[in-house]
């Protein structure tokens, strides 16, 4: 495959209240993802339901999805070898699954860097718990990430590692499969927690950042309790 070629994006939508991640690709086609698709997919072709193993998800569906709808959601471009630079950090990140329209990495259901990293809230700041806090808004409303254990990376049986917690994904992933997402929180939270006054009074304000890619708020259903 030539690199012109755009590669396959699929944007899966994050029903949060109901812990559902979904993809309608079409209105006869349209996927479940069973905790970020370690443990398979529910598809649902033409009305009828089956079950998609990741290994099917990985080795065949992918190119199935590929050779029919490429039109859609782009082809299908799997290299082992494929390194680029990671958006943020200086190192090189291993992109096997394909690159964005960003140019950036794709996870093993297509999703975009910018999605997984929650670039469709603005940060507020992390507290003392590990927590970190989100808004959508402009600090109107106030969300947060909670910092667990509940995750199956390698470094969560490492010794040197056991007083570590990690943050919640924005979405659930083959490394934090029961991730939840964003729950809802407020300004006493963010106190508690040892937020400063200073950025909860921003956010008070209604002054806080814009998120840096508000339109991915399309790819969710935020908490309202």
């Amino acid at each position: 495959m030539t690199n012109n070629i755009p590669h396959l994006v699929l944007d899966w939508y994050f029903d949060v209240p109901n812990q559902k991640l979904s993809i309608d690709i079409t209105e006869d086609l349209s996927y479940i993802a069973l905790e970020g698709g370690r443990e398979g997919f529910t598809k649902i072709f033409n009305g009828e339901s089956i079950h998609i193993t990741l290994s099917a998800w990985e080795n065949s569906e992918k190119h199935w999805i590929s050779d029919n709808y490429s039109e859609l959601v782009g082809t299908f471009q799997p290299d082992g070898n494929r390194v680029i630079k990671h958006p943020t950090l200086d190192r090189d990140d291993n992109c096997p699954m394909g690159v964005g329209p960003d140019g950036y990495y794709l996870d093993h259901m297509q999703r975009r860097q910018c999605i997984l990293d929650g670039h469709d809230q603005a940060v507020i700041g992390r507290g003392d718990s590990g927590t970190v806090y989100t808004t959508v808004d402009n600090g109107k409303t106030i969300f947060k990430r909670e910092a667990h254990r509940n995750v199956v990376y390698p470094e969560v049986n490492d010794p040197a590692f056991d007083d570590f917690k990690w943050t919640d994904h924005s979405q659930p992933c083959l490394q934090q499969p029961w991730a939840e997402g964003v729950k809802l929180s407020s300004y006493i939270e963010m106190e508690e927690d040892g937020i400063s006054v200073g950025t909860i009074s921003k956010c008070e304000s209604v002054k806080w950042d814009d998120a840096p890619r508000p339109e991915l708020q399309e790819f969710y259903n935020y908490p309202t309790e």
